[in-house]
């Protein structure tokens, strides 16, 4: 299986667990401000980028991608886990590509959470987030 470089930006611990939970068994980095997002993404490359909103500092998610669409960053899959449905909408007009996915679709259930995992796990940046039935 191979491992993921995936960048958490999250501030409420929370959540960070329940994404830590996620991303397990990969290379994931957490940045709770978006002055430490953007100076994450301007180092390294990174396959997957799970992006919250609301943010601790000055900056929000809305400015991670706004620098995310200016520059030559590389991300493989981008995810909007934002519970702010405003502030996940601006993200998404500003990173048309990335997939909208709130953390409580997530957590909706433990085996839908399993399923999300394997199919990171398995599939990694490619692996399409939804809900199955």
């Amino acid at each position: 299986m191979p491992v993921w470089r995936v960048l958490i930006v999250e501030d409420t611990p929370e959540r960070q667990k329940i994404l830590r939970s996620l991303f397990r068994r990969h290379a994931w980095v957490m940045a709770t401000t978006g002055q430490r997002a953007i100076r994450l993404l301007g180092a390294y490359d990174f396959d997957i980028l799970t992006l919250d909103y609301n943010l601790r500092g000055e900056l929000t998610g809305e400015d991670v991608a706004r620098d995310l669409a200016a520059g030559q960053k590389r991300v493989g899959r981008i995810i909007i886990h934002s519970q702010n449905p405003r502030g996940a909408e601006r993200i998404a007009r500003l990173l048309p590509d990335a997939m909208r996915f709130p953390l409580s679709r997530m957590i909706r259930s433990n085996a839908v959470f399993k399923y999300l995992r394997a199919g990171i796990d398995h599939e990694g940046p490619a692996f399409e987030f939804h809900v199955p039935r």
